[in-house]
């Protein structure tokens, strides 16, 4: 299956860094870690967000409801909190709190100018004022 190489006027084949002999080279089409990770292998995350998202049946006042794991644990957890139960207020609140910081982090300023930017625009204003009052005694 090896091929020979032409050497075209006295000229070998360039060996060295970068360039291996063509013997050694990996055949097309076979890869170098036989045994490496299979196709279609799922990592860890993966497979903790696909388990979150499952659906599942479960009773909210009295009639059969399918939610997600991730909103039947989050329902659990609120419900323990509660009920009193210390280590679920406490996990449930920084949940609550993460949250609200995350949303008013990508929440846009509700006046993003610079105080200097404000003193610009009201002595515009003012001689905008100035002019129309102008204006009106001629």
């Amino acid at each position: 299956m090896t091929k020979e190489v032409k050497v075209i006027s006295g000229l070998e084949p360039k060996v060295g860094r970068g360039n291996p002999p063509k013997h050694t080279q990996f055949p097309k089409g076979v890869s170098g870690n036989l045994q490496g990770r299979p196709k279609g292998s799922k990592n860890l995350r993966t497979l903790v967000l696909e388990a979150a998202d499952h659906p599942i049946t479960v009773e909210i006042d009295g009639k059969q409801r399918k939610i997600s794991t991730l909103q039947a644990t989050t329902l659990q957890l609120a419900n323990k909190a509660a009920k009193g139960d210390a280590k679920s207020m406490a996990a449930f609140l920084d949940w609550v709190d993460q949250i609200q910081i995350q949303a008013a982090a990508t929440k846009p300023a509700e006046f993003p100018l610079s105080d200097h930017d404000i003193e610009v625009l009201q002595a515009a204003y003012e001689r905008l004022k100035q002019c129309d009052a102008d204006k009106g005694t001629e």
